[in-house]
């Protein structure tokens, strides 16, 4: 009698661990919605196309599935925002580390020629969720970041 006793609060045991184990459907964001949400926030903009991307900031289209970049038109200001779904999580990696060198080149342009845009790049962040990377540079940093959360609630 123990022996089934136990047998069956096993199998319940089991049984409710399992009831648990159901997998989060993976969020799609249109990165151009998402980009268009940040209009308020962006100054004029230029939008590279994929060979300007590749030879100016070492990103291959083909490591994305979407994509949308934006760099200031106006060539004193730092404002930049990369919003990419990655095709898998080796293309995300990489991504990554073009955006921290991006990060890198523009405070090292800044540093000395323009002061006050350096501030901006300083609280430039790195964001990834899922497959999805943005890099944010603006002076409005944490209202670009909120959207790019909420994007994925």
């Amino acid at each position: 009698m123990k022996k089934f006793l136990s047998l069956i609060l096993a199998l319940c045991l089991l049984l409710s661990l399992s009831a648990c184990g159901g997998k989060e459907e993976a969020v799609s964001v249109d990165v151009n919605a998402l980009y268009e949400s940040y209009s308020q926030y962006m100054p004029d903009m230029f939008f590279p196309d994929e060979d300007t991307m590749m030879n100016f900031l070492g990103v291959s289209v083909e490591d994305c599935v979407q994509y949308k970049v934006a760099i200031c038109a106006e060539g004193m200001r730092a404002d930049e925002v990369w919003l990419m779904e990655a095709k898998d999580a080796s293309a995300l990696e990489n991504l990554k580390q073009l955006a921290q060198t991006r990060v890198d080149a523009k405070l090292e342009e800044t540093v000395t020629y323009a002061p006050d845009q350096y501030v901006v790049v300083e609280k430039a962040v790195i964001l990834t969720q899922g497959n999805y990377l943005a890099l944010l540079i603006s002076p409005d940093v944490d209202a670009l970041k909120a959207g790019f959360e909420a994007a994925f609630q």
